[in-house]
C-alpha cells in the first residue's frame, strides 16, 4: 500500500526530540509501525517482535538482544517483552539522551503496567486509532469543539464534505487495509481481523478460556453502541458475573476496541446518571458485528442512529488524541431522562452537543435545559447531523454539518 499521511505525524516529530522513548499506542492494523517506519532515521535500527526469533530472545535473554540491537531503536510490538523496560530504563538514565526508543504496543492492558513502572518520566504516551474521514481526504483536522466563528469559517470554505454516502463511511471504517485498498472484501477482512484479536491477542493477554463466549461478549456490546453500560444486564444475557463482565470490558478498553464516554460530573444540583456509554473505535468493526453488510442491511436496520453517534464521537475523538492531546469528554443524563449526547470541556468552556441523524433535526433550546445553570460557560448549543450548512434551529442553538468535525 502506498503511504497516507496521518494527522500525529507533526505532533510526534516535535516530541521525539524532548523524551528519551516515545512509545505509540492503539488497536492492532491501525497503522503505528507502518507511521513509525515511514519517520525513521536510516540509523535507527527496526526489531520486530512479532518475529518468534527476536521475541525469545528478547523475553529469555535481554541482555543479549542489547547486545545485538543498540539503540537508537524501533522495537514493534514491545508488549510481547515486558522485560525490556528494565534494561531500556538503564540505557536511558546511563546515556542521558533523547530520542533512543521508539515503541510501538497493541495492546494497553499489560503495556502499561510495565511503562509505568519502568519509564516513569521518561517516556511520551502517544494514541494512535484508525483514520479519521479529514485525515483520509488529506485535510487538516483540529481538534474538536469550535466556536461558532471556526463553525462560520468552516461553512464558508465549504472544506470536507461528506464525499460518499455516510453508510459507506460508516460500513467501511477506519482501518488502512480497507480504506488503502479499492475492492478489498470488508467483510472478509473484519472477519479476520475477529479470529485474529480473539484467537491471538486476548488468549495471550488474559485467562479468557472460552473465546466462543467472549466473542458473543463482544458482539452484544455492538447492539449497545451508543447506550449507558450495565453490567448487570450483559452478566444476566451471557450467564456470567458482572465481575467477569467489567474484567472483559477492560480487555476491550485497553486494547483500544472500545471508547467508555464518562457521564458529566458538573455540580450544579442534578440527580445525574454516573454509568459511562460505550462506543466501538471502528464503525467497521462494530456494523460487521451487528451483521450489517452493505447499504440494503443498512437501511433496514434500526442501528443507524446509534451508528452514527458512535462515528461522531469517535471522529471527536480522534480529532483531539491524533493531535496530542486527550479530550475531555463526556454525556450527561439526569434522573428526568434528559440527556445531552455530548459535552466537550474545553479552556474553561463546555461545549453540549446532540447527534441526530436526519438532516432535519427537531432540536430547541429547551433540550439543554440539564446545563441551564451553567449557561454562562456554554457559547452555543449543537446538534451535529449529515445537513450541507451551519444553520440557526433558535436563539442559541445551531445545526451543525458531520463534515466539520
Amino acid at each position: 500500500m502506498v503511504y497516507h499521511k496521518r494527522q500525529i505525524e507533526a505532533y510526534l516529530t516535535r516530541e521525539i526530540d524532548f523524551y528519551p522513548a516515545i512509545l505509540l499506542t492503539g488497536p492492532r492494523q491501525v497503522g503505528k509501525s507502518t507511521l513509525l517506519r515511514h519517520l525513521m532515521e536510516t540509523e535507527r535500527t527496526y526489531v520486530s517482535l512479532d518475529d518468534p526469533n527476536i521475541r525469545n530472545l528478547a523475553i529469555y535473554s535481554p541482555e543479549l538482544f542489547f547486545q545485538r540491537y543498540q539503540p537508537p531503536l524501533l522495537i514493534d510490538e514491545i508488549q510481547y517483552a515486558p522485560g525490556l523496560f528494565p534494561y531500556i530504563k538503564i540505557f536511558i538514565d546511563e546515556l542521558g539522551q533523547n530520542n533512543l526508543f521508539w515503541l510501538t504496543g497493541s495492546q494497553l492492558f499489560p503495556l502499561m503496567q510495565g511503562v509505568q513502572e519502568s519509564l516513569a518520566g521518561r517516556v511520551r504516551v502517544l494514541q494512535l486509532n484508525g483514520f479519521s474521514y479529514k485525515e483520509f481526504l488529506g485535510i487538516e483536522q483540529s481538534p474538536f469543539a469550535k466556536s461558532l466563528e471556526e463553525l462560520t469559517e468552516a461553512n464558508a470554505q465549504k472544506g470536507a464534505q461528506l464525499e460518499t454516502t455516510l453508510p459507506e463511511i460508516i460500513l467501511r471504517g477506519s482501518m488502512p487495509r480497507v480504506l488503502l485498498q479499492e475492492g478489498i472484501d470488508i467483510s472478509g477482512y473484519y472477519q479476520s481481523y475477529v479470529d485474529t484479536y480473539i484467537s491471538r491477542d486476548v488468549r495471550e493477554i488474559t485467562n479468557v478460556m472460552d473465546t466462543h463466549l467472549f466473542l458473543r461478549f463482544v458482539k452484544l456490546l455492538a447492539t449497545r453502541t451508543g447506550q449507558e453500560l450495565n453490567l448487570s444486564s450483559l452478566a444476566r444475557d451471557l450467564a456470567v458475573d458482572a465481575s467477569t463482565i467489567r474484567r472483559w470490558l477492560d480487555i476491550l478498553v485497553t486494547s483500544g476496541l472500545i471508547l467508555e464516554l464518562p457521564a458529566f460530573s458538573g455540580n450544579f444540583g442534578k440527580r445525574l446518571v454516573k454509568r459511562p456509554k460505550l462506543y466501538f473505535t471502528d464503525t467497521g468493526l462494530a456494523t460487521y458485528l451487528l451483521g450489517i453488510r452493505d447499504q440494503q442491511t443498512w437501511a433496514d436496520s434500526p442501528y443507524q442512529g446509534p451508528l452514527f453517534e458512535n462515528w461522531v464521537v469517535t471522529e471527536i475523538d480522534k480529532s483531539f488524541k491524533h493531535n496530542g492531546l486527550k479530550p475531555n469528554m463526556f454525556y450527561c443524563r439526569d434522573s428526568n431522562q434528559q440527556e445531552i449526547d455530548l459535552i466537550i470541556e474545553q479552556a474553561g468552556q463546555i461545549f453540549p452537543y446532540e447527534i441526530k441523524l436526519s438532516d432535519h433535526p427537531q432540536v430547541s433550546d429547551k433540550h439543554f435545559s440539564v446545563l441551564t445553570k451553567l449557561e454562562d460557560k456554554i457559547p452555543y448549543y449543537g446538534v451535529i447531523c449529515p445537513c450541507k450548512h451551519l444553520t440557526p434551529l433558535s436563539q442559541r442553538t445551531w445545526k451543525l454539518p458531520a463534515s466539520f468535525l
